[in-house]
């Protein structure tokens, strides 16, 4: 009898992980694949931007026109926000380009940790941030305004940071 209570007991404890698996795949399925920073983007997730090949009409649409703007206002914005817009790589990544206050970062863009030092009028800074090919039509740096990247806000809180940088 013994033979049997122990075999009933594998038995069992072979179904429950069996049950166990299947829910933990099945719960693994209804959940949505998710960016890690530093992993290869899902898959699964491209089809959240369906715009990846030029041959596609969507490919071919034109940029935004270039966008002139004023700074309004003394720089009133958070400095601790703005360093996590310039250095997540989703938001506003500067930190693939530019060396930022506290930071070492990429070196395609000049270094902007001594950012303040250069005494930079906050309208011009505004505009490189908000559209650079206002004053170079190849620059290479994403445009933030028109192509809704960034809000005023977040660019008026990376300002912050960089002119409270060392």
């Amino acid at each position: 009898m013994k033979l049997d209570t122990k075999r009933h007991y594998l038995f069992v404890l072979a179904l429950a992980g069996t049950l166990s698996a299947t829910a933990v795949s099945a719960a693994n399925a209804e959940e949505a694949p998710k960016w890690v920073p530093g992993e290869p983007y899902p898959t699964e997730l491209l089809k959240n931007y369906p715009c990846h090949d030029y041959e596609l009409p969507c490919g071919k649409m034109n940029s935004p026109p270039v966008e002139r703007v004023v700074f309004k206002g003394p720089l009133q914005g958070d400095a601790e926000r703005g360093e996590k817009i310039a250095i997540n790589l989703r938001w506003g990544n500067c930190i693939a380009c530019h060396v930022l206050p506290n930071h070492d970062g990429g070196t395609i863009g000049p270094s902007l940790r001594q950012y303040a030092a250069r005494q930079a009028p906050l309208d011009y800074t505004y505009q490189r941030l908000w559209d650079v090919r206002y004053y170079n039509p190849n620059a290479h740096m994403p445009v933030y305004g028109p192509n809704k990247v960034l809000t005023h806000q977040d660019i008026v809180d990376v300002m912050t940071y960089l002119y409270a940088g060392k």
